[in-house]
């Protein structure tokens, strides 16, 4: 039997209003069919499953999720499905099976990217930019089917503390990951968001990755700018940046906080950050013009906000990262590299297959 968990904190007050049934093992099944689902805490995930309403707005007494592509077209991104639920992460992992193997994933066209990278350099070099993140892709031609779903769910129920699974899925197609970056927490009162930029291996010292002057540009660009969009909304509180150990990979990561003086909507959080400059350009009114030139196939859901609403508005939205998305024609695992001056092609190759390997690893794919 799965457990619910009761909400014991000032954030988890917000769980009351979902409902207090047990799932059985065909909820389960539903939910791999079709469902939802995001890393409240770190043991306690949201899951929805049934058929749902995609509108253009939450829903004030249901919870809702926000799954819109990278670019923001949908005109209908909110997911308001029929039933949902608070579970642990343990108690979901005991319903699911660790499933098969499935096919071999095709890593990325190097030529492509190396490509991307030389026109990012023009663009750096002219001044335009001061950083760009070009995306590539590993690719299968295998959809992600319930028994994948199964899987992968249970992998990331397994994963270490820091990293956020997410997703949505039903017949047609659907993403799953677990992101490292947080976009923004807003509980009425206080308002949080996390800047995760600068990326190497776990085993890395503080001192290489600080020391980097690489790494510190390309940190103090997504740092600068979240402090500049959130500035307008009242006083910014700036954490210390810190070497940042999640799974296979180490980033930089400052926290900034802010208490607003009015209410702040969902839509407008999401107007002021995204795309940050970890997964977008700097400054920011280069993305949609840039981004489409030097990413190496579209990228769908890779990048994009995906969030929930939870009755009395409290809400959670992460950046659609470390993820697999599928269609009926096969599967993709996104992964982008912050390019800023002084970026080397052979750094930036590398890091792209070892996050693309933390992301399949992460889902046990």
């Amino acid at each position: 039997m799965m457990t619910l968990v009761p909400p014991t904190t000032r954030e988890n007050a917000r769980l009351k209003h979902l409902p207090h049934s047990v799932p059985s093992g065909e909820t389960i099944r539903s939910f791999l069919l079709s469902g939802a689902v995001l890393a409240w805490s770190e043991d306690r995930w949201i899951i929805a499953w049934g058929d749902p309403v995609h509108a253009a707005r939450p829903h004030p007494e249901q919870p809702s999720f926000y799954a819109p592509d990278f670019y923001l077209r949908d005109p209908a991104p909110w997911r308001i499905y029929p039933h949902a639920a608070a579970v642990t992460p343990d108690s979901l992992a005991q319903q699911l099976q660790p499933g098969a193997a499935t096919p071999a994933w095709q890593t990325f066209d190097e030529n492509l990217f190396a490509a991307a990278f030389a026109r990012v350099e023009d663009e750096l070099a002219a001044g335009r930019v001061s950083k760009a993140v070009p995306a590539v892709f590993a690719t299968k031609a295998h959809p992600l089917d319930a028994a994948d779903r199964e899987r992968a769910l249970r992998a990331l129920a397994n994963l270490p503390s820091g990293l956020m699974p997410y997703g949505c899925w039903d017949a047609a197609g659907g993403m799953v990951g677990a992101s490292p970056e947080l976009l923004f927490e807003n509980d009425g009162v206080e308002i949080h968001t996390v800047a995760v930029a600068g990326t190497a291996r776990a085993d890395s010292t503080p001192e290489e990755m600080m020391e980097d002057p690489k790494e510190r540009t390309e940190h103090r660009l997504v740092l600068d700018d979240l402090a500049e969009q959130l500035a307008p909304l009242g006083l910014v509180s700036k954490g210390a940046t810190r070497l940042w150990r999640v799974g296979m990979l180490s980033h930089l990561r400052t926290d900034l906080r802010v208490t607003p003086g009015h209410a702040v909507s969902f839509d407008e959080l999401i107007g002021r950050l995204h795309p940050t400059p970890a997964v977008g350009t700097s400054p920011r009114d280069a993305w949609r013009e840039l981004l489409p030139q030097i990413d190496t196939a579209p990228r769908g859901f890779f990048g994009a906000p995906f969030g929930l609403v939870l009755p009395g508005g409290a809400a959670r939205c992460v950046v659609a990262i470390r993820q697999v998305q599928w269609d009926e024609r096969g599967s993709r695992c996104g992964a982008g590299c912050g390019l800023v001056p002084g970026s080397k092609l052979a750094r930036e190759v590398a890091e792209l297959h070892l996050k693309l390997s933390a992301s399949r690893g992460n889902l046990g794919l």
